[in-house]
């Protein structure tokens, strides 16, 4: 029988904690559905891997210049009022899609423009995000409330592309992006009920020369803060490498399994019932040391795993793989985010977290990477070729860096 554990119980017993989660769930969800139905419109409008990967990787292009930014304003003014203003200009992104779907106006662009939007406020809202989660939870309690909200993360992940293989399949893509505008509606709502904790205040005069010499100052801490600087690097690379797989999905789906978009959701729902069993576990016994040893080793399954799907041929096989995929994918998550929240006192937290977000959320340009190489090679080779260079990477870092190591 499944036992929980104290500090997962005192963390649901939390009410401000359960209302953030169920808040985040529903952003998580929505995240989920617009992605997989992104995928599937511009690849019914172009039929392209390589077009997929361009939306896809677009998405990565604001968290470069503006999750830093956000960590700024999140440390000088606050985490709530940034994660809501966020939530509404991605609700604005999806709200014009469907506009654009409805009217029949859609062309290939302007899903790269709208996907640009909605990255905008993810940029902005995920290092207040994680540094509020670091702010209300205890630092021993951080494994365990990361697995938790991990379980909201990863239902999104499951139930996500099921719903929008359901709906494309019954109504249509414009019903997915209205669904998602409502989601988003009640996740701000939920959002407003929490209450962000006292902070000290920044008394410096809030100038654009502040404000760039605080984002500065964030870079510099990193760069002192063993072992934020390698960590950083390493999650960019494991996602640029290890994202190629979403890209070539589509067409496995369509073209080679044949399984069409109910197939199509299926195989992220299949991938999201593996997260949601790994995000439970973690949630429930948490990882309390040896991080870095964590995120190496899920890291190798999930290499192999990309080369079974990709040279599968079978249904149950090819779902099989990319269940496994998604059972270790929470271990590496959950460990690469307790060590950068770890890393960080409370001054610098938002700025710490935005080399986070800016680092996780590389994994759009994976997209764009496995969508161009599968185009031009093949997705057999494509899948091979992100794996080559995905963990290896990781390994020389731990042999480098003692620090990392001891993470």
């Amino acid at each position: 029988m499944l036992k929980f554990n104290p500090k997962t119980t005192e963390l649901l017993s939390d009410a401000q904690f359960r209302t953030l989660v169920i808040s985040q769930g529903l952003f998580d969800l929505a995240i989920f559905m617009r992605g997989s139905a992104n995928s599937w419109v511009i690849f019914e409008m172009t039929q392209s891997q390589l077009w997929v990967g361009v939306v896809a990787g677009a998405r990565a292009i604001p968290f470069l210049f503006f999750a830093l930014v956000g960590g700024v304003i999140s440390d000088r003014f606050g985490r709530k009022n940034l994660m809501v203003g966020s939530l509404c200009l991605f609700a604005l992104a999806s709200g014009t899609t469907a506009i654009l779907i409805t009217n029949e106006l859609l062309v290939a662009w302007h899903m790269i423009a709208v996907s640009l939007i909605g990255a905008i406020g993810g940029a902005l809202y995920g290092p207040a995000f994680f540094a509020l989660v670091a702010d209300i939870v205890h630092s021993d309690k951080l494994s365990n409330a990361n697995g938790i909200l991990s379980v909201a993360y990863t239902t999104g992940e499951m139930l996500g592309p099921m719903i929008v293989g359901f709906i494309i399949a019954v109504s249509g893509a414009d019903t997915v992006f209205w669904l998602i505008v409502v989601g988003n509606f009640f996740g701000l709502l939920l959002l407003t009920r929490v209450k962000e904790p006292n902070r000290i205040e920044n008394s410096s005069k809030p100038t654009k020369f502040a404000l760039f010499t605080q984002m500065v100052e964030g870079l510099q801490y990193a760069r002192n803060t063993p072992p934020l600087l390698w960590l950083t690097l390493l999650v960019i690379a494991q996602n640029l490498f290890g994202s190629a797989i979403f890209a070539v999905m589509p067409t496995y789906a369509v073209d080679i399994l044949k399984i069409g978009p109910t197939g199509f959701g299926l195989m992220g729902g299949v991938f999201g019932a593996g997260m949601l069993i790994g995000a439970v576990f973690i949630s429930v016994y948490g990882i309390h040391r040896r991080h870095a040893y964590v995120m190496l080793s899920m890291g190798v399954v999930w290499d192999i795993g990309m080369i079974v799907f990709g040279f599968s041929r079978s249904i149950p096989l090819s779902l099989g793989a990319l269940f496994f995929m998604g059972l270790i994918s929470m271990p590496w998550v959950t460990a690469v985010l307790t060590m950068f929240q770890q890393a960080s006192i409370e001054k610098m937290r938002g700025r710490v977290m935005s080399l986070y977000v800016i680092a996780i959320n590389t994994f759009p340009l994976g997209w764009l990477f496995g969508g161009a190489v599968a185009e031009w090679l093949g997705n057999e080779e494509a899948l091979v070729i992100s794996a080559a260079f995905g963990t290896p990477v990781a390994g020389i870092a731990l042999i480098l860096s003692k620090e990392l190591r001891r993470a």
